[in-house]
């Protein structure tokens, strides 16, 4: 698989004109959902954040997806969100895309944040269901339809069922089949039912594995076009061995095996409170968290610590030393 083979961006582009470019490019390989660097004051470290943009770029990424779950979109205000994309807005000009995460408890800001992702230069927008109530199948089925029409440019599904109220495949078909605008789904639900109805529906729709343990099933079944993924910000090398040894399965097993291994540490804190001690040991941004950690969690942190500097030094041997950007 090649990487960085991507369409340039024109220098002069309707809004929204960008449909069909995304939809003939797709999406490929691995995407990094970045993190939020945050101060202690709660600002966003801008430099930062782009910092980490070009470096996981430059390790493989199709793409960088800001303000989704691992970007904690629900502890940004609405100005940080717009600060962020704007920060971001040179990112399809180096050769990847650039998808926003527009989540919001209302389809007033949704669609507010997905109209102000495009018009600054986003290639498409990633669109949950409204937090943090719990609404029923046929509530998101309306709230989507009338999301996709208003925000009229290319929106993907975001399946965020572990946080927000679940989509399931009949809707995710329906949307996807009957919505010009709804270009595809981020399935982060840990099941592959969407995925295979999709796929043996043959929809033509950009297919996201956005559960990063469900990532090397999905490629063996041919259910996935690209992963939209956390860890991919912080451990790029590790999903990109995943993609670079599919079709070798011993290599491949291997590869995912390495992968996963990060995946189990995710499990023992809340999400993405490990992500940002990777981050923060790497260099990459500060390790900010929304609530105080208890004398056990820095235990936790401490643990995580070490054990993470002897993976990476028995990492997939991709060339050059990864353990710092």
């Amino acid at each position: 698989m090649q990487y960085g083979d991507h369409m340039r961006r024109p220098k002069q582009i309707a809004p929204f004109a960008i449909e069909s470019r995304f939809m003939s490019a797709s999406l490929s390989g691995f995407a990094a959902a970045l993190f939020t660097p945050r101060r202690e004051d709660g600002s966003v470290d801008l430099a930062a954040l782009e910092r980490n943009a070009d470096w996981v770029i430059s390790q493989g990424a199709s793409g960088v997806v800001p303000c989704g779950g691992t970007g904690e979109y629900s502890d940004l205000t609405l100005a940080q969100r717009k600060e962020i994309v704007e920060q971001l807005a040179w990112v399809p000009k180096a050769q990847a895309k650039l998808v926003v995460g527009v989540g919001s408890g209302s389809l007033r800001d949704s669609v507010g944040l997905a109209h102000h992702a495009l018009h600054t230069g986003a290639d498409a927008v990633l669109l949950p269901p409204p937090h943090f109530y719990r609404y029923e199948l046929r509530d998101l089925l309306v709230f989507f339809r009338a999301a996709a029409r208003a925000i009229d440019g290319p929106t993907m599904l975001y399946n965020l069922a572990g946080f927000v109220s679940p989509l399931d495949a009949d809707i995710a078909a329906e949307l996807v089949g009957t919505e010009a605008h709804v270009i595809g789904i981020k399935d982060s639900s840990g099941s592959l039912e969407i995925l295979r109805r999709l796929t043996e529906a043959g929809m033509p729709c950009v297919r996201v594995q956005g559960h990063d343990a469900w990532l090397a099933e999905s490629l063996r079944e041919g259910l996935t076009d690209a992963a939209i993924s956390g860890p991919a910000s912080v451990v790029p090398e590790a999903i990109r061995a995943v993609f670079e040894t599919f079709g070798d399965e011993r290599a491949f097993s291997a590869a995912a095996t390495h992968f996963e291994q990060f995946l189990q540490q995710l499990l023992r804190c809340p999400y993405p409170w490990v992500i940002k001690w990777a981050a923060q040991y790497r260099g990459l941004g500060p390790a900010t968290l929304p609530i105080p950690a208890s004398t056990e969690r820095e235990q936790d942190r401490q643990a995580f610590l070490s054990w993470f500097e002897a993976w990476l030094e028995n990492g997939p041997p991709l060339g050059p030393d990864y353990r710092r950007p």
